[in-house]
């Protein structure tokens, strides 16, 4: 388990890492991300990942991603059962999405045409 100091909460190391694999999966080809903090979340369980997404030629933007587990899937990886960002939950549509084509794909799967069929970048206005 993963602490940042001494009294900070614990983030379990195998549900940080399906986090993870999920944020590139919100945002365009080609955006750089950089976590800034990582706790779980302030109103219960999962983890929580602070990080700015920077697509060339426009500004640094601010961004979390709050995800939520249930159990394990069948690969024996925390099952993701729910997953919010700073535009509130993700869809439920956009949420089925993001596990099967891009979760159920391996781990930290590469950018491909699935991702770009998917629509599960953000777009203004999507949700």
């Amino acid at each position: 388990m993963l602490a940042a100091g001494g009294c900070a909460p614990v983030v379990e190391p195998d549900q940080l890492a399906v986090c993870r694999e999920v944020l590139a999966a919100l945002h365009e080809e080609g955006t750089a991300i950089r976590e800034s903090r990582v706790s779980p979340p302030a109103d219960g369980p999962g983890v929580r990942i602070d990080y700015l997404a920077e697509r060339p030629g426009r500004p640094r933007s601010v961004h979390f991603a709050a995800c939520r587990f249930d159990g394990r899937d069948g690969r024996g990886r925390p099952a993701l059962a729910a997953l919010s960002t700073e535009r509130g939950p993700l869809s439920e549509t956009r949420f089925i999405i993001l596990k099967r084509w891009w979760l159920e794909q391996g781990p930290a799967p590469p950018l491909s045409a699935a991702k770009a069929r998917s629509g599960l970048a953000e777009t203004p206005g999507a949700g």
